[in-house]
């Protein structure tokens, strides 16, 4: 059986030589975040077991089909790989892992759009401030981004302070304080010290401050909106920020320093509260009130998923998500969601189906070395991605043909799903040979027997020292 010329290409990173992931940021930034989790989960697909609880996929599709509802199995598959990277809902003790790839991935997207310039990620406000120029900031506590715009707007530069968390549960106490001490920190600063940090602003071109929380994400893991959000959460939230020893302290002793919102109103405690807690709004707006010369404004935001976004990437994630599918490696959802499958193969028949194709492949084919000799090593002397992703997806389909002939001439039934559906069976054989091949990459190539290179998250050893060279 063949394809259609059309058929849906993988992209699968463990199979990649490492001159082409590093010939691309956005395949570098994936690759450095799952390379020691595949081949756990290739061991898995091996010996059929697992070592840990696998049971957050369905959350991960759940929320991308709410995201978007027309993409055929593969594509949502693709997309979904980079949900789990946002997310964090795959496997929780993958932990600083995700954290670190979100930042990376946001810094990525903005660079690429060119609207702001990422002065700082997960920086000290003392480092950010000072690769501003501006001295006197001397706090230690880390911000997850600061951006600066260009300056090409009439009213001066834009700099932006953001705390990025990735669910409406936000913590409790300790937690709360932590996202809310950098902006109380500023707010003190703008009127304090010989020269205040207002005036340290504006010298720089920086008229604008944007002091703004970002939360991406609902409690189930859904685009965080003004429909689907908890308003108990928000309403935490507010109370801390309108706390006398938090915002509302701060910007109450701006107000004696002359400053107003910006639409020339008194400050008040109510209307901060009232703005705050509008869920088609969510921010105030206050700024000095100079008699002569520029004004600095100062924005207070509480920005929900999609706003996020548009504010400091200019897209929306639904458009990010499009823009870069091509570049989104199948690594992920492939070797997951075989897995999950496979498990009840092995329980009922003692042995996943990769580890079956592993085998045969092994005793009755030339099709793995084909792969090494002809494709993986010419990559890295000539081909482009491109050119390596035609090859390997040419070899996945002589393979699962190579293995329809095989089990044709032994007369033997090859039933994978529980399905009639040939276009299915045959396009969830192409994976099993890609998990097969993976198989071999590891077990033969590369000669780690043990799967050594597998780490379930960041920082743990369980004896298993040696990771992966690339």
């Amino acid at each position: 059986m063949s394809s259609e010329s059309n058929a849906y290409k993988y992209l699968i990173l463990y199979l990649l030589p490492e001159k082409l992931i590093r010939q691309n940021k956005m395949l570098l930034l994936q690759w450095e975040n799952i390379k020691t989790l595949i081949p756990c989960l290739l061991e898995s697909l091996y010996k059929g077991d697992v070592e840990v609880k696998l049971s957050e996929l369905d959350k991960v599709f759940t929320g991308i089909i709410k995201l978007r509802e027309r993409l055929d199995r593969n594509v949502l598959g693709k997309v979904a790989s980079l949900w789990y990277y946002l997310t964090r809902v795959f496997h929780q003790s993958i932990g600083p892992r995700v954290g670190n790839f979100v930042e990376e991935l946001i810094s990525y997207w903005i660079e690429q759009k060119g609207n702001y310039k990422v002065v700082g990620r997960n920086v000290t406000l003392k480092e950010a401030f000072e690769k501003l120029g501006i001295r006197g900031v001397e706090s230690g506590s880390k911000i997850d981004f600061v951006l600066e715009s260009d300056s090409k707007s009439t009213s001066g530069k834009r700099l932006a302070l953001i705390e990025v968390r990735m669910s409406e549960h936000t913590g409790g106490r300790t937690a709360q304080q932590s996202l809310l001490d950098k902006i109380d920190y500023i707010l003190n600063l703008l009127e304090e010290q010989k020269i205040p940090l207002r005036e340290k602003l504006l010298n720089k071109g920086i008229q604008e401050v944007d002091l703004s929380i970002a939360i991406l994400f609902s409690e189930h893991h859904e685009l965080l909106n003004e429909k689907n959000f908890n308003k108990g959460r928000l309403d935490s939230l507010i109370n801390y920020i309108m706390d006398k020893r938090h915002v509302w302290g701060a910007v109450k002793g701006l107000s004696d320093h002359g400053y107003k919102f910006c639409d020339g109103s008194p400050i008040a405690a109510e209307k901060i509260r009232r703005e705050l807690s509008n869920p088609k709004s969510r921010k105030i707006c206050i700024q000095d009130s100079q008699d002569s010369g520029a004004s600095l404004r100062v924005q207070l935001k509480i920005l929900f998923g999609d706003e996020f976004f548009e504010e400091y990437v200019g897209s929306s994630l639904n458009k990010l998500l499009t823009d870069y599918a091509s570049l989104i490696a199948d690594d992920v959802w492939l070797f997951y969601t075989v897995t999950i499958n496979e498990l009840k193969v092995a329980a009922e028949l003692g042995q996943t189906h990769v580890r079956r194709i592993y085998e045969d492949l092994l005793k009755n084919s030339k099709m793995f070395e084909r792969f090494i000799d002809e494709i993986y090593k010419n990559a890295n002397l000539s081909l482009s991605l491109d050119n390596y992703v035609d090859s390997f997806n040419q070899w996945v389909e002589e393979c699962a043909n190579s293995i329809i002939r095989t089990y044709k001439e032994r007369n033997e039934e090859l039933r994978l799903l529980e399905t009639n559906d040939v276009v299915a069976g045959f396009e969830y054989l192409k994976q099993l040979c890609i998990c097969a091949l993976a198989e071999y990459f590891t077990l033969n190539y590369k000669g780690d027997h043990e799967f050594k290179t597998c780490l379930w998250k960041v920082g743990e050893d369980k004896g298993r020292k040696r990771r992966s060279s690339l």
